[in-house]
């Protein structure tokens, strides 16, 4: 009887300690399943949007160098108050704080790529206004002349007109294949280039070449022009070449295409590898599938506005590379070309065009 009780009594011992070993393990439990939270760190973000607003309130937009294009602070601010409604959110998590602070940071690089830098005077090739003359005002001293078109073409001569802004005799008409000659400069035919100018295509009745209106070009297609073509899309077409090899890039504005009797600020650049068409200030295409710069002409012809060639190279045989047939010249008027030898960023693209639109 004596065994059976103490028997009995180390089995409630027993229970005992599983019952208080249970409550202790349910505890353990239910403090793991609500830790103490860690602390979200904001530092680095407040000291982003601290050096952001810093950046925004201390710049200037505008269209001159050391400016920043206009419009580009509004979505600095943007990323400036999306970033302070997360640094104000008592219940963000780290990984919020953390994508809040890489975003401003993002938002930043792109306010910085809005600076307008100097272009050196140096890098400016040639620079036809047509005020009432073909001078060139870049101070080279590449002055253009006036030249008859091909009979094929109708034989017609750049005539002044109104520009842009209405003012009489301040740009050039074209049509009939009359152009502008500039004599050749091997400055004319860089390894990398932008060409910027104001265009407003016509129709006119032109019966002849209807697909090709081109504004300038050097040599053709065995040096670079820049045309109107198929549904009005700005084309730009350069032979290049590694050394060895050569290949013709034929790019265009696509999708983007431009009305008739409308001006447009039109500039193309180009280097080894990467071509860009903007239209208005707006990059509108790029293409990084030209990794071959231009090729230097070995056989070297004048520089031409209005047309794909010289007059005087037009030849009436058919097995001829320069046969007139294939030609294209402008019907419209141009204005302000502007030649580099450098490839501008967007910010000086946007700059000319902002400066330029307006008296």
């Amino acid at each position: 009887m004596t065994h059976s009780i103490l028997r009995f009594k180390s089995f409630k011992s027993s229970l005992l300690w599983i019952f208080l070993l249970a409550i202790a393990v349910f505890a353990a439990c239910s403090k793991d399943s609500n830790p103490t939270p860690i602390p979200v760190d904001k530092t680095a973000l407040q000291d982003s949007i601290n050096a952001a607003q810093s950046l925004h309130d201390g710049t200037v937009e505008g269209t001159k160098p050391g400016q920043y294009v206009v419009g580009s602070k509004a979505a600095l601010q943007t990323a400036i108050d999306a970033a302070n409604a997360v640094l104000a959110d008592p219940n963000a998590t780290q990984q919020e704080v953390t994508s809040a602070t890489a975003n401003l940071s993002a938002a930043m690089g792109t306010y910085r790529a809005n600076l307008i830098t100097e272009i050196s005077a140096a890098n400016l090739m040639g620079f036809w206004k047509m005020n009432g003359n073909t001078s060139d005002s870049s101070g080279n001293g590449r002055d253009g002349t006036i030249t008859q078109g091909h009979a094929y073409f109708g034989a017609g001569t750049p005539t002044l007109t109104a520009d842009r802004f209405g003012r009489t005799n301040m740009c050039y008409h074209f049509d009939m294949g009359g152009n502008i000659e500039v004599p050749y400069d091997i400055a004319l035919n860089p390894q990398q280039m932008t060409i910027s100018l104001w265009s407003k295509k016509q129709l006119l009745g032109r019966t002849v070449n209807t697909d090709t209106y081109t504004l300038l070009s050097l040599k053709r297609w065995y040096g670079y022009k820049v045309q109107y073509q198929r549904e009005n899309k700005i084309f730009f077409t350069v032979r290049a070449s590694d050394g060895t090899d050569s290949a013709y890039y034929d790019r265009d504005s696509d999708p983007t295409v431009l009305d008739n009797e409308v001006w447009y600020h039109v500039v193309v650049t180009f280097n080894a590898g990467t071509m860009n068409f903007y239209i208005n200030g707006d990059l509108v295409k790029s293409y990084t599938d030209t990794p071959f710069p231009p090729v230097t002409l070995t056989s070297p012809i004048d520089f031409v506005i209005g047309q794909d060639l010289p007059t005087n190279q037009y030849s009436l045989d058919s097995n001829d590379p320069f046969y007139v047939n294939y030609g294209g010249y402008f019907t419209g008027d141009i204005d302000d070309v502007m030649f580099y030898n450098i490839v501008l960023t967007a910010p000086q693209v946007m700059s000319i065009y902002d400066n330029q639109k307006t008296l």
